[in-house]
């Protein structure tokens, strides 16, 4: 539910600002309007916090040993994130170390000032070099130049000369420090870096001291910048702030002004002001809201979608998934972590919650197609009962024997083996295919996928007339679009001879219901227009071009059968592909092959879930653009 935003001015002593604001803080109920857009620097003392808690997170905790005792998360953080600094340096010098023991290694271990002396004793130049493809180069034939080895890709070779030589082909290096001294000075950091891991391990156990300093930290800077925005009127002795206040919430601040004798009073709402949206859901409403903030954020003037979302992707996951087996395992999965991590209040535990209530509905819905892990159930088994494709099936052939429409004529002229077919069952089971698929009887698995395909349609068409409706009041020409969608459902299937099932399980007359139909298409956009004209004048006559988006926004929810269809194909070809083969390898194909299905089915379920609502739906009935209610409140943690 969204609730309205007033505009408030409060104007008091200075001498109870600091315990308003405490008050306020406490209740969470006034989110304090800036003069000047906030800064959006991180102050010190919080960055520190957040940086040290993400290096001790890093860490695995080991047994605590003499550390010193520190008793403020601030000075704490502070040492942590100068460790971290040091660490990070001192892995710097790591990295060059070692590039300089790759560089100088092929030479071997030797003393600099050895060889100094030798150089002054000979009056020889040693020169070190590196060279590719040396064997093509004429220096390495020279006697001076002597061949060391090949390391790298790389041929390295000593020079002995009175005079520095250079080499076409040759690169110098040039050494300083012998690679005996490389390895100590390795050595030493290597044992540094030890000691400071240590040091930040001993401490992972203080990471709830960081929390609590944290959550102290934004809780008092909060505080302090809801101050700043205030106005200190006559000399300082008098304050004077403006701020949002949900409608239900006003009471909370008049008691709060009372008894700090304090003025509050709403004032005018201006144009530049951007009017913040409050929305308050509970239970599965709040597991909505969390699902629309994904995409966007309400403006002041929307109605809350958040339980309209929840149900309707609720609906469209599970008929994405449609396989009870796989809702059997995210039911398990999502049950270990409610007992897991699921009692403490906040985002976690919703998000399981909704784990929870999608993987219901996937049970539900993969019973009323008896989908189960892709096994192929046959159409005349018992468990099939209980499924609603199975019953919609049996509703088409018999409505096809009782009424033979056109549709039955096409059938009996492409299969004429039907025409003596008394009985749904009959006309179902006659025809069957020799080859391996998903199934063995085609006239079954025809219907079966036809009813998933006007069940995807007839659902999107519920989806946007819905969507329409919820903004009627704002889009007069949304009436005339309801009405042309009525009209376009009843009349399509009368133009293009097919059968629906607003005939075979409403019982809407064939002929009847597509000439209704046919009125209701033509009256309804005329309607459109005219509305629109009378709602917006001349730019009404823009409302025609609707015509195209609202074909294009129903046909969209093919997706449902399309993605559902490919998730029971590659679980039955799996299934087929793992009876195959050997018992062990089969066994290991049908369970990566069905991880693999799961893990596209859920994506798939996700975002195409999210999506027919976050676009299609969204089109009719969400402004969007909104900016979130951010009352001053205080932090909490468990």
């Amino acid at each position: 539910m969204r609730v309205d935003v007033t505009k408030y001015l409060v104007m008091g002593a200075m001498s109870v600002r600091d315990l308003f604001f405490k008050r306020i803080q406490e209740e969470g109920i006034v989110e304090f309007i800036s003069p000047t857009p906030p800064a959006l620097e991180t102050p010190p003392e919080i960055q520190n916090l957040i940086d040290a808690l993400h290096v001790l997170r890093q860490m695995v905790s080991v047994k605590q040993g003499p550390t010193d005792d520190y008793r403020s998360a601030g000075v704490l953080a502070r040492h942590v994130v100068e460790r971290s600094h040091e660490l990070e340096h001192l892995a710097e010098k790591v990295r060059i170390i070692e590039k300089d023991i790759s560089r100088i290694e092929p030479f071997g271990d030797f003393s600099i000032p050895t060889l100094h002396e030798i150089e002054a004793e000979t009056g020889r130049i040693f020169q070190f070099f590196f060279a590719k493809k040396s064997e093509l180069l004429e220096a390495p034939k020279r006697p001076e130049v002597l061949f060391v080895g090949h390391a790298y890709g790389l041929d390295y070779f000593v020079a002995i000369n009175e005079e520095r030589t250079n080499y076409d082909g040759f690169i110098e290096i040039l050494i300083e420090t012998s690679l005996g001294e490389l390895h100590d000075r390795l050595a030493q950091i290597q044992r540094q870096i030890d000691e400071y891991e240590s040091e930040l391990a001993s401490l992972a156990h203080k990471k709830k001291l960081l929390q609590s300093g944290l959550v102290d930290a934004l809780n008092r800077y909060h505080l302090n910048d809801s101050k700043e925005r205030l106005q200190s009127l006559l000399n300082g002795e008098v304050f004077a702030v403006e701020g949002w206040v949900a409608k239900n919430k006003i009471q909370a601040v008049l008691k709060i002004a009372d008894e700090l004798d304090i003025h509050i009073e709403s004032i005018q709402i201006e144009e530049k002001d951007r009017v913040p949206t409050y929305l308050e859901n509970k239970r599965f409403g709040r597991l909505g809201q969390d699902l629309i903030s994904i995409y966007d954020t309400p403006s002041c003037f929307d109605r809350d979608p958040s339980l309209w979302v929840f149900v309707a992707f609720g609906i469209f996951f599970s008929m994405i998934i449609a396989d009870a087996g796989y809702g059997l395992i995210l039911f398990g999965f999502s049950l270990f972590l409610y007992f897991k991590y699921g009692k403490k209040a906040g985002l976690g535990r919703r998000v399981i919650l909704l784990a929870m209530s999608l993987s219901i509905g996937c049970m539900f819905w993969g019973v009323m197609m008896s989908s189960f892990f892709g096994i192929d159930i046959k159409p005349d088994s018992k468990i099939r009962d209980v499924s609603l494709i199975n019953w919609m099936v049996n509703q088409k052939a018999e409505y096809l024997l009782t009424h033979k429409p056109k549709a039955y004529t096409d059938l009996m002229q492409e299969y004429p083996q039907l025409k003596d077919a008394a009985t749904p069952h009959e006309l179902m089971m006659t025809i069957t295919r020799k080859q391996q698929g998903m199934g063995n009887y085609v006239i079954y698995d025809n219907f079966t996928d036809n009813v998933l395909i006007e069940l995807a349609i007839f659902i999107g068409t519920i989806h946007i007339i819905i969507s329409f409706l919820r903004y009627l009041d704002r889009n007069w020409a949304g009436l005339g679009w309801v009405i042309f969608m009525v009209g376009s459902y009843l009349f399509f299937p009368l133009l293009l001879g097919a059968l629906s099932l607003i005939h075979y399980i409403f019982h809407v007359p064939y002929e009847l219901g597509g000439m209704i139909g046919k009125y209701l298409l033509f009256t309804g956009l005329g309607m459109c227009v005219v509305l629109a004209l009378i709602q917006r004048r001349l730019k009404g006559l823009e409302e025609i071009m609707n015509i195209i988006g609202v074909f294009a926004d129903v046909m969209s929810y093919l997706r449902i059968y399309a993605l559902s269809l490919a998730g029971i194909i590659m679980a039955t070809t799996f299934n087929q592909i793992g009876t195959s083969m050997p018992i062990y390898l089969g066994i290991f194909v049908i369970l990566a092959g069905h991880m693999i299905n799961l893990t596209l089915a859920l994506m798939g379920g996700v975002i195409h879930g999210l999506r027919l609502n976050f676009i299609e739906w969204y089109h009719y009935s969400f402004d969007g653009g909104g900016k979130e209610f951010h009352p001053l409140s205080l932090i909490k943690i468990d």
